[in-house]
C-alpha cells in the first residue's frame, strides 16, 4: 500500500481553513430555516396563549434539543478519548471533534425556554408541580434530597460550566499548539482529558437523568446514563464521518484523509451499534425479570398502542440493520456506504430519543391534563427543523475560524501514514 504519510510536504504549514461560501447554500439555508423556526417556537413558549399547545410543544422542543444535545456530548467524549488514549490515527479529523464538541454552549442555551419557565417546565416534570403545590406523594418525598427545585437548577448549571468548560480547554491548547508549534499542549490535553473523563460521565449520566428520566419522577434505571451515553458516542461518530465527507468533496483533506481514516471510524460506528444494543437489551431483560412496577411502567408505556411498532421498529433499525451492513468491511471502506450507514444511524437516533420523550405526552397524564393535541407531530416537526437549523448553521460557520485539522500536532505524520 503506498505511503499515505507522502503527502505531508504538500500540506501548508498554515493548515487548510475551509472558505465557509462553499457551504453557502446549507448555511443560507439552515439560518432561515432555523431563524423562522426559532421566532414561531419562541412565539409559542414564551407567548403562546393556548396553554395545551404550549405544554404539548414543551416535550416537542426537549425532543429536538436533547436529540442535537447527545451529538455535540458525542464529540466531547471523542475528543476526550482520542487525548486519554495518546490516540495517533485520529490526529487528521480531531478538530472536526472539537467542533462539534464546541456546539455544547448552544445546545445549552436551547434549553432555556423550557427550564426556566414555570408552565412549560412543570408540564414535563410533574414533581415540581406536585412541590409547588404541595402535594408530593410519599415516592417524591422520599426523592427530595435530589428532587428540589434549587438542586434541580444548581445541577444544569453545573453539567453547562462543566461539559462547555472542557470543550473550550481542549479546543484553545489545540489551537495554541498550531500557533506555536509547542509539544507541550498535547502533554497538558492527555494529563486533563484523563481526570475530564469523570467529569463528562457523572455529567453525561446525571443530565440523562435529570432531563429525561424525570419525566416520570416515579420511574428508575440504574443503565440510563450509559444507554443515552452508547447513542451519543454512536451518533456523533455519524456526524463526523459525514463532516469529513462533505469536506473531502469540496476539496480538504484530501493529503490529510484516507480510507484508513474511514475503515477505523466505521469501526468504531460498528463497535457502539453493538454496544447500545447490549445496553439496551440488559435494561429490558433484566426489567423483564424483576417485574418491578416502579422499572416495567417504562416498556409498558411504550409497547401500548403505536408505539409497540416503534419499539420493534428499534430493535431492527438501531441493531440489526447497522450490524449486518457494517459487519462487511467492504462498508467501511466505500465512502458512499459509510455515509449512508451514517445517515441511517442518524436517523435511528433521531427516532430513540423521539421514543424516550414523546409518550409521556400522549397515554400519560400531566397536572391532570391530557397533553395529547390534533396535529402535536407538527409541533415535533417545528421543534426539530428549528433546532437543526440553528445548530447545522452555527457548526458549519464555526469551521472557517481555524485550520481544518491541527497543522502542528507532532503526531499527524503519523496519522496521515495511518494503516490498519
Amino acid at each position: 500500500m503506498a505511503d499515505h504519510g507522502a503527502n505531508l510536504a504538500k500540506l501548508p504549514i498554515e493548515g487548510e481553513r475551509v472558505e465557509v461560501s462553499k457551504f453557502s447554500r446549507i448555511i443560507l439555508g439552515s439560518a432561515v430555516l432555523g431563524g423562522i423556526g426559532l421566532l414561531v417556537s419562541l412565539g409559542i413558549l414564551l407567548f403562546g396563549g393556548d396553554a395545551q399547545v404550549k405544554k404539548s410543544f414543551s416535550y416537542s422542543w426537549l425532543f429536538a434539543c436533547y436529540y442535537f444535545f447527545t451529538i455535540a456530548s458525542g464529540g466531547l467524549f471523542w475528543v476526550l478519548l482520542h487525548h486519554a488514549s495518546n490516540s495517533g490515527w485520529g490526529i487528521a479529523v480531531r478538530r472536526i471533534m472539537e467542533h462539534l464538541a464546541n456546539m455544547l454552549p448552544f445546545a445549552f442555551l436551547l434549553f432555556i425556554p423550557i427550564l426556566f419557565q414555570e408552565t412549560p417546565r412543570e408540564a414535563l416534570y410533574e414533581w415540581m408541580h406536585l412541590l409547588r403545590i404541595g402535594e408530593a406523594d410519599v415516592l417524591l418525598e422520599g426523592k427530595a434530597p435530589y428532587l428540589t427545585m434549587g438542586f434541580f437548577f444548581v445541577r444544569i448549571f453545573f453539567y453547562a460550566f462543566a461539559l462547555s468548560g472542557i470543550a473550550y480547554l481542549l479546543r484553545r491548547w489545540s489551537l495554541s499548539q498550531d500557533k506555536t508549534g509547542d509539544v507541550r499542549p498535547t502533554f497538558l490535553a492527555r494529563r486533563w482529558s484523563c481526570g475530564f473523563i469523570p467529569v463528562f460521565a457523572v455529567s453525561v449520566t446525571f443530565i440523562a437523568v435529570d432531563l429525561l428520566m424525570g419525566l416520570d419522577y416515579a420511574w428508575f434505571s440504574t443503565m440510563w446514563g450509559v444507554y443515552i451515553f452508547a447513542g451519543s458516542a454512536l451518533s456523533s461518530m455519524a456526524v463526523i464521518i459525514l463532516t469529513v465527507t462533505a469536506l473531502k468533496s469540496r476539496g480538504y483533506l484530501g493529503n490529510v484523509v484516507s480510507m484508513q481514516h474511514y475503515h477505523i471510524m466505521g469501526k468504531l460506528m460498528f463497535a457502539f451499534t453493538v454496544f447500545w444494543a447490549y445496553i439496551s437489551f440488559s435494561q429490558f431483560f433484566l426489567y423483564w425479570y424483576a417485574k418491578v412496577t416502579e422499572e416495567t411502567k417504562f416498556y409498558i408505556l411504550r409497547n401500548t398502542e403505536g408505539w409497540y411498532l416503534v419499539s420493534l421498529f428499534l430493535v431492527f433499525g438501531h441493531f440489526v440493520v447497522p450490524f449486518v451492513f457494517l459487519l462487511r468491511q467492504q462498508a467501511k471502506k466505500d465512502v458512499r456506504q459509510i455515509c449512508a450507514a451514517a445517515v441511517w444511524v442518524l436517523f435511528v437516533h433521531m427516532i430513540d430519543i423521539y421514543w424516550i420523550v414523546i409518550p409521556e405526552r400522549g397515554p400519560s397524564i400531566t397536572n391532570g391534563e391530557l397533553l395529547t393535541i390534533p396535529g402535536a407531530i407538527l409541533l415535533d416537526i417545528l421543534a426539530f427543523v428549528s433546532v437543526a437549523g440553528l445548530m447545522v448553521f452555527l457548526y458549519l460557520r464555526s469551521m472557517g475560524k481555524y485550520s481544518i485539522y491541527p497543522t502542528r500536532d507532532p503526531r499527524l505524520l503519523e496519522s496521515i501514514r495511518l494503516v490498519n
